[in-house]
């Protein structure tokens, strides 16, 4: 009965998913790249030195919220690779991998205690964008 269950390919998974298996690891590939591109390149660029002297409680707030930030990142970019393992298509995929990189880098940048204004919109506007693509994706 197993075999016959087997042959008539009830446990076989459909093309679609088939295709989207083997595309998922390269974009998934690249949302992890841009993220750490993103990540190094705010690092590099910021020196929170300044903020850390001029008002310590202050750069203890604003790494606070950065942490949670960073925990809105990783549970985005978590949701965007599981995503992933679906049939996307491109500019979705575009969109995500993008949006992905800029939630990562307007993080660190607020970690780093540099540009918070625009690292502030940045990350919203990311997020906002994100959520429409997700909502309006067919």
């Amino acid at each position: 009965m197993i075999d016959a269950v087997l042959r008539a390919g009830f446990f076989r998974r459909p093309i679609a998913a088939r295709a989207a298996a083997q595309t998922a690891l390269p974009l998934r590939a690249v949302v992890i790249v841009a993220c750490a591109l993103a990540i190094g390149a705010a690092a590099w660029f910021g020196d929170p030195s300044g903020y850390l002297q001029a008002d310590p409680a202050l750069a203890r707030l604003l790494r606070g919220m950065a942490l949670i930030k960073g925990a809105a990142v990783i549970a985005a970019v978590g949701a965007v690779l599981w995503r992933f393992g679906f049939p996307v298509s491109k500019p979705v995929a575009l969109a995500y991998a993008l949006g992905s990189g800029v939630l990562a880098g307007s993080t660190m940048l607020i970690w780093q205690l540099t540009l918070i204004p625009f690292a502030a919109v940045l990350f919203h506007a990311s997020a906002l964008g994100m959520l429409i693509v997700g909502w309006r994706e067919r």
